[in-house]
């Protein structure tokens, strides 16, 4: 590993993700890992007293399939974020990992900028789509809530994914510029 494989702001190595989370993005880091494991365990309870009153009582609970699949979307998309920004996702870091110095730095900004690409594609599509469904005023079937909601989830987290991408891309230029140093 190489200092300029390291992303001084959370302390993680980007091709191993081995390191120590630091600072205020930490902190917001957990708490959304809290926030996503509650959700989690409230989304297990409301499948149990789905499942029990559907079995126990004959009767489901109105709307609640439709509550857990748009939660699951939130967590999925919030969890995305969080484990982009604290690079604890899944990598194929192959080219980097046999660069050293200047080639590694440009072959990191050169994925970083590919990434930015597509979670900026992702994100112009997802605001169509949230657009043209709220012109439509489309609502859920169970619950009646408006369907730009849960599909907003995916315009944020692609978004999310945007913009830690281009702060990405703006560390590895300012890196090349600096020559490697921080």
């Amino acid at each position: 590993m190489t200092d300029m494989a390291r992303d001084p702001e959370i302390g993680m190595d980007r091709a191993t993700g081995d390191g120590t989370r630091r600072g205020v993005s930490s902190g917001l880091s957990v708490a959304v890992e809290w926030v996503v494991g509650l959700a989690l365990i409230a989304i297990v309870l409301v499948n149990v007293a789905n499942a029990a009153g559907r079995y126990v009582f004959g009767r489901a609970i109105a709307g609640a399939d439709e509550l857990m699949v748009f939660a699951m979307v939130f967590i999925v998309m919030a969890g995305m974020v969080t484990a982009a920004w604290s690079a604890s996702h899944i990598a194929i870091n192959l080219l980097p990992s046999y660069a050293r110095g200047r080639t590694e730095q440009l072959l990191f900004l050169v994925q970083d900028l590919v990434a930015l690409c597509i979670a900026l594609f992702a994100t112009y599509a997802s605001l169509g789509y949230v657009t043209t469904i709220n012109r439509l005023a489309t609502k859920s079937m169970a619950l009646g809530l408006p369907m730009t909601i849960p599909h907003s989830a995916l315009l944020f987290g692609f978004a999310g994914l945007s913009l830690i991408a281009l702060i990405r891309v703006g560390r590895g230029i300012l890196r090349l510029i600096a020559g490697g140093a921080r």
